[in-house]
């Protein structure tokens, strides 16, 4: 996992391969300066060198969380030039498929929304605004296509997402991802056919 192409030192590289490890299994607020000092072997002012702070070290551990699902539009449109239904149902595909994948616990960016109530808090700031982002990218997608109100459409398909990864937490895998196969389908028909 990158972040940022941040240069850091032998010591730092442990401390970031330890952190997103430990605030993948645990969460990030049960995870403390010291236990990831003690876990990595290195110490907490070598972490504090890196990375300033718990904080500057859990935003940028989120940030690389978001990498993958917002390259997922530039890797789409690569994939499929000129086609952009084509390229959002491969957007689609992309959420469905990781939620298959071994240790899924959910998005962890929504996961983070979660622990971090407190909207003024440094890395719930840095949550909204990767959701943002990736909304403001669904909907450049999305506006390509012949539709009625390309926004609007965006955004229930955003929250048609984060509502099959949350169930595929207590429900199983197979079903959310086909009811999200499914209703993305109907929904993008519906607003495909209302503009007809």
């Amino acid at each position: 996992m990158a972040d940022e192409g941040r240069t850091r030192s032998p010591a730092g590289d442990r401390v970031w391969r330890t952190a997103c490890e430990l605030f993948s299994r645990e969460g990030i607020r049960s995870v403390g300066v010291a236990e990831i000092a003690e876990t990595s072997g290195v110490g907490k002012p070598s972490l504090y060198r890196n990375f300033g702070s718990k904080d500057d070290l859990a935003v940028a551990y989120v940030r690389a969380q978001a990498v993958e699902g917002l390259e997922s539009f530039d890797v789409a449109r690569k994939a499929f030039p000129g086609d952009p239904m084509a390229q959002l149902r491969h957007v689609i595909a992309r959420v469905a498929t990781e939620m298959g994948t071994p240790g899924y616990r959910g998005c962890v960016i929504a996961n983070t929304a979660i622990e971090f109530p407190d909207r003024a808090h440094p890395v719930r700031v840095a949550v909204d605004e990767l959701k943002a982002e990736y909304l403001r990218r669904l909907t450049e997608l999305v506006s390509q296509l012949p539709v009625r109100d390309p926004g609007e459409l965006a955004y229930a398909l955003q929250m048609l997402m984060e509502g099959a990864s949350a169930t595929a937490q207590f429900f199983t895998t197979e079903r959310s991802r086909a009811a999200l196969t499914e209703t993305t389908d109907r929904l993008i028909d519906s607003y495909l056919s209302a503009e007809g």
